[in-house]
Parts: C-alpha cells; structure tokens; sequence
C-alpha cells in the first residue's frame, strides 16, 4: 500500500476504488481473490482539465468506431442476463459521489469543480457511447471488464487494439464469467457497481496517459502504464507477458 502522503489526485482515487467496492466480483477473472485494483499510479495528478481531456478523447474515438467497418457481432448467448443488470439511478449517484470525493481529497475546495465535471452521469454517458460504438453495452458487466483490460494492454504497450482484438477479449471475458459461479450469482446491484467503477477507472486512465503524453513527462507516463498493468493482473491478465489477438488474451 501506497503512503498516504505519495496518494493524490488520480493515484488516490485508482487506489481507493477497491476498498469502496471490495467485493468478490472485482477478484473473479482468474478465478482468485485478490485486495483491490488499481493500485500504483503514485502522485500522477488529475485534474478537472485532464479529465476533460480524456473523456474528449474517448468521445473521439467513440465517433472513429462508430464510422468504421465493425466485424459482424456473436449472437448473444441465450444465458447473457446472467452478465447484464438493470441500472439503479441510486446506486450511480452513490459511485458519483464517492468518485468526486476521492478525487476532492487531496483539495477539498476544488470539490464544486469535480460535481460539475461528473454531472449527469457524464462519464458513463462517454463510456456508454464507447462501448457502444464497437457494438457492446456498459449494461453487461463482462464487457465492462473486457474494455478495462483492452484500455490496460493499450496503454501498457503503448499499441491500439484492432476490430479483431477487441472482439476476441469481449467474447473471452464473456466465456470466463459465464463459467465463473461467483459472478453468475451477482445480484444486480453488486454488476452495476462493477461496470460502473470500470467506466470511472477507465476514463481516469486514458486521462492520466493523455495528461503525461502532451506534457511530455516520462516518468509520469512510466508511472501510468505501471498503473494500467497492475489494474489488468488483479484480474490475471500480465499485459507484459501476454499478447492480445482475435482469440482474447493469450501467453506469449
């Protein structure tokens, strides 16, 4: 665990996620439990700025993939409720609230400026239209998972992942929960609140790495990839040691 006085800005909040939704199903893609993820990212800063320079990127990317030739989508399988959820607007409001106050910690006066840029639901609206765009939902929790893990590779190696790739980690994650009981078994709320804290942890990844590429500070990015690559083992994905093709996640 990160000394207390090494955690602020997007480092605090990547590191507490795990202890605000410490449950089983954050644990389950390798089948082990594990504390949390997320961990690692150090004194990387977020900001409000850097935020919103994140979830334009994704809007853009969004907009990219929606205009582009998408390999034709699986049927989904007949059990797929077992990974979708309905979602409560109470519980995103209870995930909002203690998103702006991880991210307020460190200066409790920027706390109206964080209500602001998370209004709305704002970032799960960008993340919708993300996974949206390469023909999936943020309302199934194994997509949600399989987005955090592509996002994670991406920014490890520095590469984007093709129509290919994204589809062979979305059928993988897919395939992995259905044959996981402990995620089978989910109740609503527990799938919601999984997917959801994937959205936040996505988009404040892709805001950090953009943050450190146009400053041009390279230990700030080490420190990004190191973050993104601890984020994908909680879930048994070694992103140094593993390649993703069309078939998901495979060992080099």
């Amino acid at each position: 665990m990160l000394e207390a006085s090494r955690r602020s800005g997007l480092g605090a909040v990547l590191a507490a996620l795990a202890c605000l939704y410490g449950s089983a199903a954050h644990a389950q893609w390798s089948g082990s439990a594990t504390a949390g993820y997320g961990r690692g990212l150090g004194a990387t800063s977020l900001s409000q700025g850097n935020l919103t320079l994140g979830r334009n990127a994704l809007r853009e990317r969004a907009a990219q993939q929606s205009g582009a030739s998408q390999p034709a989508q699986p049927a989904a399988p007949r059990d797929a409720t077992a990974l979708t959820y309905t979602p409560d607007p109470q519980v995103s409001q209870k995930i909002r609230a203690s998103m702006i106050e991880l991210a307020s910690a460190t200066n409790p006066a920027s706390r109206p400026e964080w209500e602001k840029t998370m209004a709305d639901d704002a970032v799960l609206h960008d993340f919708d239209k993300l996974m949206a765009a390469q023909g999936y939902s943020r309302l199934n929790f194994a997509d949600a998972i399989a987005m955090l893990l592509s996002v994670c590779w991406e920014i490890a190696n520095d590469r984007t992942a093709n129509a290919e790739q994204i589809r062979g980690v979305h059928d993988q994650a897919r395939n992995v929960a259905l044959r996981t009981p402990t995620l089978r078994g989910l109740a609503n709320a527990e799938r919601q609140t999984l997917a959801e804290t994937i959205a936040y942890q996505v988009s404040f990844l892709n805001s950090a790495k953009l943050a450190a590429e146009r400053s041009g500070n390279r230990p700030q990015l080490a420190e990004v990839r190191e973050s993104a690559t601890k984020a994908a083992q909680q879930y048994g994905i070694d992103v140094w040691r593993m390649t993703l093709t069309e078939r998901g996640f495979q060992r080099l």
